[in-house]
């Protein structure tokens, strides 16, 4: 027994070790996971946070957009009215006749 005794010392203490340094590493490693989960809950919430900011944004773009076609919309119409009355107006022979007279008119007045 005497023989293996120096034998049985060294590996019982390399076992100590070895469960040591496992227990260790393994609490090690769960501290990191909690901590690389902390971080990426608040990135996650960062990129949350971001994403919804870029949502109003584009939404509120998409707003200004609607509001300028409607505005061009109500123009154009107007333009359109104008135009086709003008036209309408144009065919009618006692419009051409007081345009005719207003341009006499206008003209005698300048000589």
């Amino acid at each position: 027994m005497e023989n293996y005794l120096p034998y049985i010392v060294s590996v019982v203490c390399a076992l100590i070790s070895g469960f040591t340094s496992y227990a260790v590493a393994r609490r090690q490693s769960k501290e990191d996971i909690r901590k690389l989960e902390k971080t990426y809950e608040l990135d996650l919430e960062n990129e949350k946070e971001k994403h919804k900011l870029e949502i109003d944004k584009l939404e509120l773009e998409h707003k200004h957009q609607l509001e300028l076609q409607q505005k061009q919309f109500e123009n154009q119409l107007g333009s359109d009215m104008m135009n086709t009355l003008i036209s309408e107006a144009m065919k009618i022979p006692e419009v051409k006749k007081q345009i005719s007279q207003g341009m006499n008119i206008t003209g005698n007045k300048k000589r």
